[in-house]
């Protein structure tokens, strides 16, 4: 066993988390980077980063109070703000839109595109990256990819390992691994709920999403 895994569990968590955590080689010159609440301050960093770089125009929160991030003692994207103004405090507080009464991924994306709509450099929005927690960046895309096909995204999760992952979740009382499995499971059936659009998920993503089920459910 390697950390409470076998050997076969982790390389079946490895293999989900990089199949789940997309990150495109982006080009610069987005309109805005978008940070999807979570209680992974990682993000609001890594969008700062992205601002820091030149690659974004400006940065945009979006989460309120949502399951399991009630810890946070505010809305995720209050906690974002916070969490950047500590660790960049030369990025202007103009440059950055906050949503903070979304509670899911599709509520992210539609109350954000709804604030933004109120602004004119908003109803301009044509490139965007996407910044969200690593396990949870693909079914963000796919999401985005449904409610907004008409503005380009980009995916730019931070930069992780699996142990940093499990650490994290652990810290907030979840499994990682029933995270992993979990959004597997999400990517093959909110297409039918038409939440996300579809994608193809290969049979070896399958099989250790199953593997990874079993692990947890054996627990």
């Amino acid at each position: 066993m390697l950390g409470g895994m076998t050997p076969e569990q982790r390389t079946a968590a490895e293999l989900l988390l990089e199949w789940l955590a997309p990150a495109d080689a982006l080009d610069g010159g987005q309109d805005a980077v978008i940070g999807f609440g979570h209680f992974d301050l990682r993000i609001a960093a890594r969008c700062a980063e992205l601002w820091a770089a030149g690659q974004v125009a400006r940065v945009i929160f979006t989460g309120g109070v949502g399951a399991g991030t009630a810890d946070l003692g505010q809305p995720e994207a209050d906690a974002f703000l916070a969490h950047v103004g500590r660790l960049h405090p030369g990025l202007p507080r103009e440059r950055i839109v906050v949503e903070n009464r979304s509670t899911n991924t599709g509520e992210n994306i539609r109350f954000t595109l709804e604030l933004l709509a109120r602004e004119p450099a908003g109803r301009e929005l044509r490139r965007v990256v996407l910044v969200a927690n690593p396990s949870r960046q693909r079914r963000v895309m796919q999401t985005w990819r449904r409610l907004a096909p008409e503005i380009v995204a980009q995916a730019a999760p931070p930069a992780t390992t699996l142990e940093e992952e499990r650490r994290l979740f652990a810290a907030h009382g979840q499994d990682l691994l029933a995270q992993l499995a979990g959004e597997v499971e999400r990517l093959r059936t909110y297409p039918e709920r038409g939440w996300i659009e579809p994608i193809a998920v290969p049979d070896t993503v399958r099989r250790a999403a199953e593997l990874c089920r079993v692990a947890v459910s054996d627990r």
